[in-house]
């Protein structure tokens, strides 16, 4: 019987050779990766001309999806349905919270997202067309603490994956886990398939990535301290924050923002934390994640977050009703974390 996969170099060397923007299939001479270089050049000079488009597509962007798209549509046939910002949120929650893994002596490969939250983990399986969620209903070790994981094997799945991570990577690290999975890629189907990309792309406040990267990694917070020195003697904080190993892209977020630090988490096993506080320039955190919302529970979070901030700005919190009103709504913030926490590691 032949093997599931033996049709694969036909599906990889199914190339797109751009004639006025007109796709041509072909089987002749240059490799995939080749053409689709050049359709991601022309696909972005034609944008650059075109003054109607859509704001997603006119909005300057490191991001490029064309390799993908065109791989994608060997497999599925329509990638029409995912967008820019849904696939550049997708990265940026996979570097966030992602396992891409080798093993099997570098030979076999598999990607893994460890969530409690299922329901983001069959959305993206729904997107993707891709993997299998699993629960774990006993947690890590048999321990009373459940989680799901979206877990993909097939290597034509995997292969899509490297495209679309490929050069869209904004973490170093990241890189050289992806480069591990091109090496075993082109062992398998050929040493031409992907050719590794490892240039960190330039994330901004104008992709989903940040979106997507807060929803793995980030949260909202809301603390009430007692103070004599302030009105009904209680001073409120507002924090949104990030942990991650990696202190160099909460470095480039601190920049990006232009506010905020990142110190190392004491008790921890190097985790650093990036913290953006005070009222006035958590302004431009707002307009960022309203521009670009979080697709998993922590939305309700960032909503009540939100609500605090309009209430304290305007000083609505200045009186026992407005207090009180704050102190529910920072129940229900530190509720939804805790529900949303992170658990078991791939």
């Amino acid at each position: 019987m032949a093997s599931p996969y033996s049709d694969i170099r036909n599906l990889i060397n199914l190339a797109v050779c751009w004639d006025s923007l007109v796709p041509i299939n072909t089987l002749k001479g240059k490799s995939l990766i080749s053409y689709t270089q050049s359709a991601d050049n022309m696909y972005l000079n034609t944008l650059k001309d075109n003054k109607h488009s859509v704001s997603e597509t006119t909005r300057e962007t490191s991001f490029k999806f064309t390799s993908f798209r065109v791989y994608y549509n060997t497999l599925f046939k329509n990638s029409e349905h995912l967008s820019d910002d849904w696939l550049t949120w997708f990265i940026g929650f996979v570097e966030g919270d992602g396992a891409i893994q080798t093993y099997g002596e570098g030979k076999r490969v598999r990607f893994v997202l460890t969530q409690k939250e299922s329901a983001i983990l069959y959305n993206i399986q729904h997107k993707l067309y891709i993997g299998v969620v699993r629960h774990f209903p006993k947690g890590k070790s048999g321990i009373n603490n459940d989680f799901y994981r979206l877990m993909v094997d097939d290597p034509l799945h995997i292969l899509l994956l490297a495209f679309l991570f490929n050069g869209n990577l904004a973490c170093a690290a990241r890189i050289q886990q992806l480069a591990l999975w091109v090496n075993a890629l082109n062992n398998r189907f050929g040493s031409e398939t992907i050719k590794l990309n490892n240039t960190t792309v330039l994330i901004t406040l104008q992709d989903a990535w940040l979106s997507g990267f807060t929803d793995a990694e980030g949260c909202f917070n809301v603390s009430i301290t007692a103070n004599s020195r302030y009105t009904l003697g209680h001073v409120i904080k507002m924090r949104y924050l990030l942990d991650q190993k990696d202190n160099l892209i909460l470095n480039k977020i601190c920049e990006l923002f232009k506010f905020g630090k990142v110190t190392l988490r004491s008790g921890t096993d190097n985790v650093y934390r990036y913290t953006a506080t005070r009222f006035k320039p958590l302004n431009d955190v707002i307009s960022y994640f309203k521009l670009f919302p979080l697709r998993t529970k922590k939305a309700i979070s960032f909503e009540k977050w939100l609500t605090v901030h309009y209430q304290v700005s305007n000083k609505l919190h200045l009186t026992d009703e407005g207090l009180a009103q704050v102190k529910i709504l920072q129940k229900q913030i530190n509720l939804n974390n805790s529900m949303t926490n992170k658990t078991g590691r791939a």
